[in-house]
């Protein structure tokens, strides 16, 4: 009996010998994972601010417009004007200003200030209408030209591919009816309108004075000129007026098929067409093409 109680106690005993080698090394298991774990969070913690400041000068996703919507923008507290700070540069200095005013008989006046574009040349487009000038010795340009449509829009194309673009009213254009001719060099026109007994030939317009019925435009002494006429009369029409254009055939476009541009602007409407013009061969210089009928198609005659 003695020894049975003896045999028991020894079981139990190693029984809870065993168990707590069990419990110690469940526990040693972990606590040695424990440190792995926290090991490696500790690297993606560590990991976090060296990536955050190596993205320290990229745009931030919240201020991308292909960001999801789900990213916070954060409050708006005000916009700074930045540009005012910022010292002039020699790209200020040279900006150049454009200022259009509607003038009497469906003129506009066109006032240009470009202090670095001395003395250059400038290409001047309004509804189809087209002709290069060149600058004053300041930068300044100060021209009058017809208006084509009420609200006219005038660019104009300085050296470097600088634009400068305008815009005005002027709304008696309806109250005048015009034919522009434009070309190119190297073609030699002139346009001429015939009132009854009368012949005009088209004169440079002065800014100062009283705009003419028929009127030239363009600098011919600039490079690649382009140049232009316009004739204007009061009314809904031409009236009675008879227009031709001269081409005069000289050996710099003898043989060559030149660009022509007409422009009728009537009752605030344009009408733009641009067509090609072959020019007899060489050996007829001198000799001139009639082309008659120019409100609003041109067509050709025979040389005379």
């Amino acid at each position: 009996m003695l020894w049975g109680k003896k045999v028991l106690r020894i079981t139990a005993a190693i029984a809870v010998a065993a168990l707590a080698a069990h419990t110690a090394e469940s526990q040693k298991g972990q606590n040695a994972a424990q440190p792995l774990a926290a090991t490696g969070i500790e690297r993606l913690a560590a990991a976090r601010p060296a990536a955050t400041g190596a993205a320290a000068g990229a745009i931030p996703p919240s201020a991308s417009l292909g960001a999801s919507g789900d990213v916070a923008m954060g409050n708006l507290v005000g916009i700074t004007p930045v540009a005012a700070s910022i010292p002039a540069t020699a790209g200020d200095q040279c900006r150049p200003a454009l200022h259009l005013e509607a003038a009497p008989g469906a003129m506009i006046l066109l006032t240009l200030t470009a202090p670095c574009n001395r003395s250059e040349r400038i290409v001047v487009r309004h509804s189809g209408l087209s002709f290069a000038t060149r600058t004053e010795a300041g930068g300044e340009t100060r021209l009058l030209l017809p208006a084509l449509k009420s609200d006219a829009l005038v660019a104009v194309y300085l050296a470097g591919s600088r634009l400068v673009i305008g815009k005005v009213a002027v709304p008696d254009v309806t109250l005048y009816t015009r034919v522009a001719v434009t070309w190119e060099w190297p073609a030699e026109v002139e346009l001429r309108a015939t009132e009854g007994n009368r012949v005009l030939v088209a004169a440079a317009a002065n800014p100062a004075g009283e705009p003419s019925r028929l009127m030239s435009f363009g600098a011919p002494d600039v490079q690649s000129p382009v140049m232009a006429h316009v004739y204007s009369v009061p009314g809904r029409d031409l009236g009675d007026v008879a227009l031709s254009a001269e081409l005069r055939i000289t050996p710099a476009s003898c043989g060559r098929t030149l660009r022509l541009g007409t422009i009728y602007a009537a009752n605030g409407r344009t009408v733009v067409q641009e067509r090609e013009v072959p020019v007899p061969l060489c050996g007829t210089a001198g000799d001139i093409l009639l082309l008659k009928n120019l409100s609003p198609a041109p067509k050709l005659a025979a040389p005379k």
